[in-house]
Parts: structure tokens; sequence; C-alpha cells
């Protein structure tokens, strides 16, 4: 199934000039005033983006920087269903969380630990991330290092994600491609752009997806006329990405 809606959450100014994206979304809803979402926020505050979000439909959202990835958690809490995770991450994000919160480098566990998740599948991520040896979700986490041949490494995940009869929640943070694919506020993988969309457009095609959300804009400076030159080249660079991204779980 392709998801068709395209929902931008306005974070931070990450993605505020990327007018191209901007003009193809049905609907872009401002949290920039939201307490408790950027890096770290108490679970309780979740609640509070119901009247925010109360009217956001299932789709394809950008989150913003890679500062919000657990907004994700958000989305996962709506579905009438428990999915798998596919997840493109440089980072697991599975460190474990202070007690009734939840971070951009949390919400993974989280979501295992709530059951909000059958299973994830991590791509991309750092040979040395720590979560790779912690045995505490044996069964339910299966890790695919970027040193993995992409050839073999798309095999093998695309069999996974074929094998296990949930449907499929997509999440991406464009911090698992190399520098120059994408920019971001958090250390590089190294997949290239074409790479992703490979797993994109084979996984659109042959799987039930029930959301998808992008992450890992460039934080640029809240107002656009104090961006750089640098700024505005990879806000350009990102939103191409971006569309690339949409290009792929559409066709």
């Amino acid at each position: 199934m392709k998801l068709r809606r395209i929902n931008v959450l306005k974070t931070d100014s990450g993605i505020n000039s990327q007018r191209e994206l901007l003009a193809r979304c049905n609907q872009a809803i401002d949290l920039t005033g939201v307490r408790g979402v950027r890096f770290c926020g108490e679970l309780k505050d979740f609640i509070n983006l119901e009247k925010h979000l109360h009217d956001l439909k299932p789709g394809i959202s950008f989150l913003g920087t890679g500062d919000f990835h657990h907004l994700t958690i958000y989305f996962l809490d709506k579905l009438p269903i428990t999915p798998q995770l596919l997840l493109f991450d440089h980072h697991s994000d599975m460190i474990e969380p202070l007690p009734g919160t939840i971070s951009c480098g949390s919400w993974v566990r989280v979501a295992l630990l709530q059951k909000k998740i059958k299973r994830c599948i991590i791509v991309g991520l750092n040979p040395k991330d720590e979560a790779i040896s912690d045995k505490g979700f044996y069964g339910k986490v299966a890790f695919f290092p970027e040193n993995i041949p992409h050839e073999k490494k798309l095999s093998q995940v695309i069999k996974q994600v074929l094998d296990s009869p949930e449907p499929l929640y997509i999440s991406i943070d464009k911090d698992v491609l190399s520098p120059g694919e994408s920019f971001t506020n958090w250390d590089q993988g190294s997949m290239t752009l074409n790479e992703l969309v490979d797993f994109l457009k084979i996984i659109s095609q042959t799987k039930t997806i029930v959301g998808v959300d992008i992450c890992g804009e460039w934080p640029a400076p809240v107002h656009e006329i104090l961006y750089t030159a640098q700024d505005r080249e990879k806000i350009k660079i990102n939103q191409e990405a971006n569309l690339k991204i949409l290009d792929g779980l559409y066709k």
C-alpha cells in the first residue's frame, strides 16, 4: 500500500524553507512553541501533543531535525494495530531513558518496552553502536550495520520485512546517509540516497505500510535572513533528498 498524504511538523526552522516540499504537503502544523518536545521530554507531555495533532491524518510525516525523532512514538500510538518498525538510522536510538522520559536517543527502546511495535529492523547504523551487543531484546531487534554490503543488506532486510506478517511502519533519519547526500546535526553514516531509495521502492510495492516519518533536517537559524550560503545549500540538498525519498515511496 502506498501512502500519498504528506504532513509537515514545523518543529523548528530546519524545514521551513523547503518550499517545494511544503507546496506538496497536505497539512503543516506549527509545534515550535510546544513544551518538552526537542531532544528529551517527559512521557506525560506527549499527551499534550494530542491537542495540536488530533486532526493529523496518517501518511508520510516530516518531523524536522533528528532532535525530534522521538515524535515517532506519537504516530505509533495512533495506529489501530501493532506494526513492525523498519528504521533507517545511523544510531539505534536504544539508550536507557531516564524514568518517565523519552528522547531522540531512547524512543526505540521505549517503543519496544511499551509494546508499541512487534519488532524492529534497524538499517545503516554504526557498527560500534552499543545496542548491537545488548541481548535484552533478543529476537525483537535485527541490526544491519552500514558495513554490510548494500546488495546483501537489501536482500536480507527485504526478506525479514516480508517474512513478518505485521504491517510496516517506516522511520527514516537522514543521518543514515553519507555527508553530501544530506546534512544533519548528528554524525552521519555511509548509505547513499540511491541505496535508501532501493529499499523504499521494493518495500512500497510489496508490503502494507501504515505510516512513514522522516527527520534529519539541517538546523538552520530561526530567521531566514540569518541564513548563511552554507545553510541555504544544505537546505537545498536536504529538500532534494526528501523529494527523492517521496518518489521512492510512491513508485
